[in-house]
């Protein structure tokens, strides 16, 4: 329980951190890492967008918001996310061009992961909302017989009564 809380808080923080890292590393590269350099600049800002996006679709989570503990999917994708892009930084800082340009393709195909993941777990846990709330709509339904309307005449409009047949009981469990 404490894990997924602490990924509940970490997600806000690695929206900054994680980015913030890929620019340091940058600099801290001693040699020029070429077309992986320009990269980063194309890779920093659009890995911040999306962990702002997969905050908000995991934030649209009602138990996420009530309990701030995200769910063990969460955790895991998340942390391959966060693993990967700090990779991606290291690979950078020693100047390593391959291991950086494949990084890179992996850091794409588990932020497109992570963000869908994200969107799944929103769409399930609606369903599962909207199923509760209609099975307990389903429990409460009025059961069928025949009741008698009462229409009274006020002067402020019409109130209509109804009332059950007289032989049932009213109470119900």
């Amino acid at each position: 329980m404490w894990l997924r809380r602490a990924f509940y808080y970490v997600q806000i923080a690695a929206i900054i951190a994680v980015p913030l890292w890929i620019v340091v590393a940058r600099s801290i590269a001693t040699e020029g890492v070429g077309a992986i350099g320009a990269l980063v600049f194309v890779i920093w800002p659009t890995l911040a967008i999306a962990m702002v996006a997969v905050l908000f679709l995991t934030w649209g989570r009602k138990s996420v918001r009530s309990t701030r503990t995200l769910s063990w999917i969460d955790v895991g994708a998340l942390s391959a996310w966060y693993l990967t892009a700090i990779g991606y930084g290291v690979a950078i800082a020693v100047a390593d061009s391959l291991f950086a340009g494949l990084l890179a393709g992996v850091l794409f195909l588990v932020t497109v992961a992570v963000f869908w993941v994200a969107v799944w777990q929103l769409i399930t846990a609606a369903r599962k909302r909207v199923e509760t709330v209609l099975a307990s709509l389903d429990q409460t339904a009025v059961p069928a017989g025949e009741y008698q309307a009462t229409r009274f005449a006020r002067g402020d409009g019409d109130v209509i009564r109804i009332d059950p047949p007289s032989g049932s009981s009213s109470s119900r469990s």
